[in-house]
């Protein structure tokens, strides 16, 4: 596992421009992963020595190609609509740790290609997140930043997200020579902000979801005791939109919580007063089915139909073998599979889940009174670089 930075890393930065006071509270603790995160750790790898094969689950391969399919074609479409200079060489660089402004703050993209005074990184995300825009995302801004700060030719940065989960697969922003100036500015800002001393900690769904320190940050733990003080027909209707958003905060702090507790008490089953590690249920998984039908129609004379009447059939695993056995990928499997399951699905939909409506969240006097405030800071940040 690559060892992380002692300073605010690019990846971090939306986290420190929310929540300032977030880099001070998780110095010192260390990462936590999931199986996702691993899984996206392996596609980098792979993609970083262009080895995709060395993969061994098909669905990273598959994800692992598809990535590699759209970084050629960003890199071959950037040098189309740009061609290349004459006589330049072109400088391809991979997963590559760049710093500025004396170590402040550092990034790891995933991938540059510089020709002359331009410059083009992306980056992977491999997750389920929702669509990463690249123009309002900070991660890039600082990528794009420490590109223009380490390579003094370079005066326009185009990044990209490479996302192939999600539509639209690329997302791109480009950055004139004035922008990379004012967004020089704005990382500065940034950090000067969060590594002050008693720097305002201001918990929230987006700086708390990956924070190290939430499991005991108070300020956070407060957003679940404010929920404890409501009970049922007393919640007023007009504080639902802002009580639901803190509804999504307490429920990361309460996992937190709760995972950190099982792991003290895995090593120390007297380390929380009051609780214990109770054994989880047994959970029986038949492996053999054909082994099963077999005993079944010795013993009990079952019949294949009858027996199938009881199985339950996963349409993931169903594609999988139709895939293995007919060679099929892509439309003509799925359209094979449109096919097969004709007439022998039914559906039934799940409770409704709550969700941001983005469509209207912006007439929310919440959201108008958030994008006051920013839109004042902008202007007050904008008249300080202007006294300069």
């Amino acid at each position: 596992m690559k060892k992380r930075p002692e300073h605010i890393t690019a990846s971090g930065l939306q986290q420190a421009h929310l929540c300032p006071g977030s880099y001070h509270r998780q110095k010192g603790k260390p990462n936590k992963t999931n199986p996702l995160a691993e899984a996206g750790t392996r596609i980098h790898d792979a993609l970083e020595a262009d080895d995709i094969h060395s993969l061994e689950d098909e669905s990273e391969r598959d994800l692992a190609f598809r990535a590699s399919q759209l970084r050629a074609e960003l890199i071959d479409g950037f040098f189309l609509s740009q061609p290349l200079f004459d006589g330049v060489e072109i400088n391809h660089i991979k997963e590559q740790r760049l710093d500025a402004f004396e170590n402040s703050v550092s990034g790891r993209f995933d991938g540059l290609v510089i020709d002359e005074h331009r410059a083009l990184l992306y980056d992977y995300k491999t997750g389920y997140n929702e669509p990463a825009e690249a123009k309002h995302n900070l991660q890039m801004r600082c990528y794009a930043v420490l590109v223009a700060e380490n390579f003094e030719k370079v005066t326009e940065v185009t990044a990209a997200i490479i996302q192939p989960r999600i539509k639209p697969e690329i997302s791109l922003v480009e950055y004139s020579a004035d922008d990379l100036t004012k967004a020089k500015d704005e990382v500065q800002k940034i950090l000067e902000r969060a590594y002050e001393p008693g720097a305002p900690i201001n918990p929230g769904e987006s700086q708390c979801a990956y924070c190290r320190a939430k499991d005991d940050c108070p300020e956070a733990s407060q957003l679940t005791t404010t929920l404890s003080d409501l009970q049922g027909d007393s919640i007023p209707d007009e504080k639902l939109p802002e009580l639901l958003d803190t509804c999504r905060v307490a429920k990361k702090i309460i996992e937190a919580v709760e995972d950190r507790a099982r792991t003290r008490l895995d090593e120390d089953g007297n380390s929380i007063p009051g609780y214990k590690l109770k054994p989880g249920a047994l959970k029986g998984e038949i492996i053999k089915p054909q082994l099963l039908f077999n005993r079944c129609n010795e013993q009990f004379s079952i019949l294949p139909h009858e027996f199938v009447e009881i199985c339950e059939v996963k349409k993931g695993a169903l594609e999988k073998l139709i895939k293995k056995v007919s060679g099929q990928k892509g439309k003509e499997l799925k359209e094979t599979m449109d096919e097969l399951l004709n007439g022998v699905v039914k559906y039934k939909p799940n409770r409704p889940s709550l969700a941001r409506d983005k469509k209207t969240i912006a007439d929310s006097p919440k959201f108008i009174g958030n994008e006051v405030k920013r839109l004042r800071r902008e202007r007050d940040h904008y008249k300080d670089l202007a006294k300069r």
